[in-house]
């Protein structure tokens, strides 16, 4: 196995399980080490087992999105060990149940803010002072927002507006740090294959209703997410920074 501080580091929020689950494969698979951060330790150790290979070197670190001083001591760990991260993927997120806003609790709405906008923006924060302090050749950010992070829809006012800041950050990012050569760009799945839609997709009605609405009449897999996310990372992106890319079987287009 190649040294460790010769290969690239991703750290990928959300890991254990669904888009950032196959976004770690991808990377893995591409020659990175891979640091998983997640709330979910079982899953998060599991993994990291059945990962873990002569030619794999992934590590897991139990993690609340929500807390910022969790976030931080990860990466207070990785600079005290001079490892630099070079690509940052957020894919931690909820989804609430379907309400009018009148219906949702002020402690939904603050979970739904906290993971989805307060975590990425954690993250992003602590990944920039660490790429910053450290002076990187370059650095990548991918924020994984949704359909929802350009358009709303009826019933999803806490998911909508949480992602919809996810891509103003996003966009701010790279302003902000387009001349250190760390690029930002947000991403938009439509319905994917994941155990957060698990619920979603077991309803006929909606998903009826839902599949006449996207062109290419089927949802997508957390694989076909990933290959955007790893492209967006990557040096034949790197000309890219500031920008939302739809993954939604043109949904948004219908």
């Amino acid at each position: 196995m190649a040294d460790k501080n010769t290969q690239p580091l991703a750290v990928i929020t959300g890991g254990a399980s669904g888009i950032g689950l196959s976004a770690v494969k991808r990377f893995l698979y591409e020659g990175y080490e891979v640091l998983i951060l997640d709330a979910n330790k079982d899953a998060g150790d599991q993994l990291v087992n059945n990962l873990k290979s002569d030619t794999c070197n992934v590590n897991f670190a139990h993690c609340d999105i929500t807390n910022h001083a969790q976030i931080d001591t990860v990466f207070a760990d990785l600079q005290a060990n001079n490892r630099p991260a070079h690509v940052l993927v957020n894919c931690a997120g909820i989804s609430p149940a379907l309400n009018p806003l009148h219906q949702y609790s002020v402690e939904e709405w603050h979970r739904t803010i906290d993971i989805n906008l307060h975590g990425t923006f954690y993250a992003c924060r602590e990944f920039l002072k660490l790429a910053t302090a450290q002076k990187i050749d370059a650095g990548a950010i991918v924020n994984v927002a949704s359909i929802m992070g350009v358009r709303a829809s009826a019933a999803q006012a806490p998911y909508a507006a949480s992602k919809h800041a996810v891509v103003g950050l996003t966009k701010s990012i790279a302003q902000d740090y387009a001349t250190m050569n760390i690029r930002a760009n947000a991403i938009g799945p439509g319905v994917i294959d994941t155990p957060m839609n698990t619920e979603l997709m077991k309803d006929e009605n909606i998903m009826q209703y839902m599949l006449q609405r996207i062109p290419m009449n089927r949802v997508a897999t957390s694989d076909e997410v990933a290959n955007l996310i790893y492209f967006l990372a990557s040096s034949e992106a790197s000309y890219i920074t500031g920008s939302y890319y739809p993954i939604d079987g043109g949904y948004l287009a219908s």
